[in-house]
C-alpha cells in the first residue's frame, strides 16, 4: 500500500523551492552535468568554448530538474538500469541553450545571467552555429531513446519553438499587439520546451496517456505563469533580488504583457510615448521611469501577476492524478512560491 504524505503548504521563496528540487534529485543533476560536459567536446576548440560559456554561466537548470522530478513522481529513476531520463533532461537543455543562443542573436542582447552573451563576444554567425551544433547533440541524445513518441514529441517542440521565435519577430517592437497574439508567442517561445521537459520525465516511465496529458498540463501553464512573471519582473524592484537589471526589456523594446497592457489602457499622448520608446526605440535616461511609471498607472504588473496566477493554478490542479510523495510536495511547494518571486 502507496504511503499518504501529508501535503502541508511551506513558507518558503522560489529560489529555495528550485534548491528543494536540486537537493530531491542531486545524483541525477550531478549525472546530467556529466554527460553534458562530455557530449560538449568537440574537434573545434571554439566550440567547446562558447558552449561552455552559455551552459555553464550558472543556471538552475529548471527544465532538466523538472524532467528528472517528474520522472521520479511517477516512480521512475531509482533502480540502476532506469537512466533514460538522465539522457531526455540532458537534450532539454540543449534545446534551451540553443534557443537562447539565437535569441540573443535576434534580440540583439548584450548581457546573458550577467555576463556577456555568446554574440556579444564571438558575433552572431558564430553564436547561431554553435546554438545549431547544441540543437544537434540534443537530438543525438534523443536518438538513444527507443520510444518513437519522445522523439516525435520533442521534434514538434523544437518546430514550436521556432513558430514562436518568428511569430516574436513578425511583431518585433510593435506595442499595438494583442494578448491572444502574445500568448501564441509564449506558449511557442517558452512553454512549449517546459511542457516537453515535463512530458518526457514521465515518458520515460511509460505511464499512461491521461498521466502525460496532466503532466504536459503542468508544464505548459507553469511554462506560461513562469514567463508573466518574468516579463512583470523587469519592471518591478524585485528583480534586482533576482540579479536582473530592471528595465532590460525595455531598452530592447521587447514586447510584454505590461507593455501590451500599458498601451491598451494610455491615452493619446502616453500612446506615441510608447510608440517613439518602443517602436522607435528612440529613448531618453528618463524613459525608464517614466514608463514604469505609466505602468503602475494603470495596473499592469497586478494585472500580468492576475493572469499567471490563473495559469499556476492549472498547474497546480495537474498534479492532482499524481500518487502523494516529496517530489509532488516539492513541484506543488514551487508553484506555490512562484508569485514570490515579485514580492
Amino acid at each position: 500500500m502507496s504511503k499518504v504524505i501529508q501535503l502541508e503548504k511551506k513558507n518558503n521563496d522560489f529560489s529555495t523551492s528550485v534548491d528543494k528540487l536540486l537537493k530531491l534529485s542531486k545524483k541525477e543533476i550531478d549525472d546530467i552535468n556529466i554527460l553534458i560536459l562530455k557530449k560538449l567536446d568537440s574537434k573545434i576548440p571554439l566550440i567547446k568554448e562558447i558552449a561552455n560559456h552559455i551552459i555553464l554561466s550558472g543556471g538552475k537548470r529548471l527544465r532538466p530538474l523538472l524532467t528528472v522530478t517528474c520522472s521520479k513522481l511517477v516512480g521512475y529513476g531509482f533502480k540502476k538500469n532506469e537512466t533514460n531520463h538522465i539522457g531526455l533532461a540532458a537534450a532539454v537543455e540543449f534545446i534551451h541553450t540553443a534557443t537562447l543562443m539565437h535569441d540573443d542573436v535576434v534580440d540583439e542582447s548584450k548581457m546573458r545571467r550577467g555576463k556577456l552573451s555568446s554574440n556579444e563576444i564571438w558575433g552572431n554567425k558564430t553564436s547561431v552555429l554553435v546554438g545549431d551544433f547544441l540543437f544537434s547533440k540534443a537530438f543525438d541524445l534523443i536518438s538513444n531513446q527507443e520510444s518513437s513518441e519522445i522523439l516525435k514529441l520533442l521534434s514538434d517542440t523544437s518546430i514550436e519553438i521556432s513558430e514562436g521565435e518568428i511569430l516574436e519577430l513578425l511583431n518585433d517592437k510593435d506595442p499595438t499587439i494583442n494578448e491572444d497574439t502574445y500568448f501564441k508567442v509564449i506558449n511557442g517561445k517558452t512553454a512549449s520546451l517546459f511542457s516537453a521537459a515535463t512530458q518526457v520525465g514521465g515518458m520515460a516511465a511509460n505511464i499512461s496517456k491521461s498521466k502525460q496529458e496532466g503532466l504536459k498540463a503542468f508544464g505548459t501553464n507553469f511554462g506560461i505563469a513562469f514567463q508573466l512573471i518574468d516579463d512583470a519582473l523587469d519592471y518591478s524592484s524585485s528583480a534586482k533580488k533576482l540579479g536582473k537589471n530592471v528595465g532590460d526589456d525595455f531598452k530592447e523594446g521587447k514586447i510584454t504583457l505590461p507593455i501590451i497592457l500599458a498601451y491598451l489602457r494610455s491615452n493619446t499622448e502616453e500612446k506615441k510615448f510608447w510608440k517613439r520608446t518602443i517602436k522607435n526605440l528612440n529613448q531618453k535616461k528618463e524613459d525608464l521611469s517614466r514608463s514604469i511609471e505609466l505602468i503602475n498607472k494603470y495596473n499592469c504588473i497586478e494585472d500580468t501577476m492576475k493572469r499567471a496566477s490563473h495559469f499556476l493554478d492549472i498547474a497546480e490542479d495537474s498534479l492532482g492524478l499524481f500518487e502523494n510523495n516529496e517530489y509532488k510536495i516539492a513541484l506543488l511547494e514551487l508553484i506555490e512560491n512562484s508569485q514570490k518571486r515579485i514580492n
